[in-house]
């Protein structure tokens, strides 16, 4: 009983506004430039795009479900990183401008995870940052099971390593703050349309997930088992960065509670997409993110 009253307080600690801003701060400014556009042909064909800026030690970007590389390009987190560090972002498969090698938009494979660590080999990077927003902090957890050699560090936007929802702390979790945050329909419209632009580039059309004939013929290849991620083994760094209405509490728990050295901030008044979107990002999150970067940098 003493152990679950202390990990209750603990848990209640967590909880408090301290994390949290105490003022809204300005948003970051919609970025327009200063990056690189490629493609990289994967051995079974897939052609992916991707944004390259910065130089220096390497850090992969990994956007959300539904959405492109370039949000991480317009919403200036790329270039706030890019001033010290390697950036590449990458569209994943269904997504962007990236295709099959039929130039159609390819379905989404179990092992996004695998061609995450191909590209990484493929650019010649043995260790990175590695983070992404939603999905994308997803995918980030499946290369930390599978590959925690690769990390030098590890970010999540708007996501977190989740509970077993059968397991003996999910009840003990408190509630996440309800409601909607006022900029969350403005950053779900600019979502959508960077999306349909992104897609338009590459002369492709967001399908419907019931209409197949926009979806590439390109067999998905099976899934490739993954070890458990054990969070209690991971040394590396790890920050969160989550909206107040964005169910942070029950996404980063987990990560406070195992993971040695975790790190995370909460942005006041903010969603999901409304944290992350350009011209509606906050200046935390790039800030909390460039400096975060920077002190886990490798020492030259």
């Amino acid at each position: 009983m003493r152990r679950i009253a202390l990990l209750i307080a603990a848990l209640a600690a967590l909880t408090a506004p301290v994390a949290t801003q105490e003022k809204e701060l300005p948003n970051v400014p919609i970025v327009t430039g200063g990056w690189q556009e490629k493609f990289w042909t994967h051995a079974d064909g897939t052609k992916f795009h991707y944004f390259e800026m910065g130089t220096g030690a390497p850090v992969i970007l990994i956007h959300g479900s539904g959405g492109t590389a370039a949000n991480w390009m317009a919403n200036g987190l790329a270039a706030s990183v890019a001033k010290t560090n390697r950036v590449l972002a990458i569209d994943m498969r269904g997504h962007g401008q990236t295709v099959g090698p039929d130039g159609k938009r390819q379905q989404r494979t179990p092992n996004m995870d695998l061609d995450v660590l191909a590209f990484m080999d493929a650019m010649g990077i043995q260790k990175a940052h590695i983070g992404g927003f939603s999905m994308g902090g997803s995918i980030t957890s499946q290369i930390m099971a599978r590959a925690p050699e690769r990390f030098y560090s590890a970010h999540f936007g708007g996501s977190g390593v989740r509970e077993d929802p059968n397991g003996e702390f999910a009840k003990m979790i408190p509630p996440d703050p309800q409601g909607t945050a006022p900029l969350d329909a403005e950053a779900r419209r600019l979502y959508q349309a960077r999306a349909q632009a992104e897609a338009a580039k590459a002369g492709v059309t967001v399908a419907r997930s019931e209409d197949t004939s926009q979806l590439s013929s390109q067999p998905v290849p099976a899934a490739v088992p993954r070890p458990a991620l054990d969070l209690k083994k991971i040394n590396f760094p790890i920050l969160a960065v989550v909206g107040e209405f964005d169910q942070p509490y029950t996404r980063t728990h987990r990560l406070w509670r195992e993971a040695p050295n975790f790190q995370r901030v909460i942005l006041r008044n903010r969603g999901h997409l409304s944290s992350y979107m350009a011209g509606i990002a906050p200046e935390l999150y790039r800030d909390a993110l460039t400096d975060f970067i920077v002190r886990n940098n490798p020492k030259k």
